[in-house]
């Protein structure tokens, strides 16, 4: 009689932890269900108002929007500034999804995760560094943009394919437009970038914005040894320069990080050539991650 009572326990008991289970599978089955419904529809809203930017951008501006401009502004721009007086121009990427408005304000972490239109984004706006000036008068040495690698492919998700020089040759040109003049820019580089680093293994490209004589010469060297690639492309101190910039997950916090040089007068980017750099330099950190010595420190 005790054996059977004790066997009976031995079912119930079974019968509970198989109960518990399945509700714990459930209770999961429905929150991750639930989670991946939030960030669906949240990548619609997204997408949803990046086509309404792109439209923007293309729009006919009205004359009261024209008239509303600032000095020295092209018409082009006065629709979307009309809706985002932080808006400064628009870049884009030939043959990428890359076509956004730019931004910028005083404060770089504004537009982290604030769309173009002021409300909450899990993507945020492309923006310029707050320390760039673009400006009738002219734009700094070097013009830093950041974006957010996006899960879904938009935004600067494509600048991690600048991993060869078979891409960056399909790839050569980027299109970068103010408010106050259009310019083309022929990438001359592309490299992983550690923002923690120290000491020699550090190049804290984002301050790169006004050279010098010595600081162009760092940010050349650097470059060249970092780059996954060379460039056919001639470029000194004298040039203008665009630095665009992205979260990359190959190590730690990394960066993936993609220079172009302005066209110069009567410039095009045709018979540009890329060869791969087979003496590559990569942080420190991504040596370490490999059981790798480090050859450059």
């Amino acid at each position: 009689m005790r054996g059977q009572n004790l066997v009976k326990g031995k079912k119930k008991g079974r019968k509970i932890l198989w109960i518990v289970l399945v509700v714990i599978c459930a209770v999961v089955f429905l929150v991750s269900g639930g989670m991946l419904l939030h960030y669906g529809l949240e990548y619609h809203q997204i997408d949803s108002e990046n086509q309404q930017v792109e439209q923007l951008l293309e729009q006919e501006p009205t004359q009261e929007q024209i008239e509303a401009l600032p000095e020295g502004a092209q018409e082009q721009a006065a629709a979307p500034y009309a809706a985002n007086q932080d808006f400064v121009g628009s870049i884009t990427v030939p043959n990428t999804v890359i076509h956004y408005a730019v931004v910028q304000t005083t404060d770089n972490d504004k537009y982290l995760h604030t769309s173009f239109y002021g409300t909450y984004s899990r993507l945020g706006t492309v923006f310029a560094d707050y320390r760039c000036q673009i400006a009738p008068e002219g734009m700094s040495d070097n013009t830093i943009l950041y974006g957010h690698n996006a899960n879904n492919g938009s935004f600067f998700h494509e600048l991690t394919n600048y991993t060869s020089a078979s891409y960056a040759q399909s790839h050569s040109t980027v299109q970068f437009d103010t408010i106050y003049e259009n310019q083309t820019y022929v990438v001359i580089g592309a490299f992983l970038a550690d923002p923690d680093a120290t000491g020699e293994d550090l190049f804290d490209y984002q301050n790169y914005i006004d050279f010098s004589q010595r600081d162009f010469a760092t940010f050349q060297e650097q470059i060249t040894q970092r780059s996954y690639f060379h460039a056919s492309v001639d470029w000194d101190e004298t040039d203008r320069y665009l630095t665009l910039s992205t979260c990359d997950y190959d190590i730690n916090n990394g960066r993936i990080v993609v220079v172009a040089r302005a066209l110069r007068e009567g410039e095009t980017a045709d018979g540009v050539s890329y060869t791969d750099n087979t003496n590559q330099r990569m942080p420190d950190v991504w040596y370490t991650s490999r059981n790798m010595d480090n050859p450059f420190l």
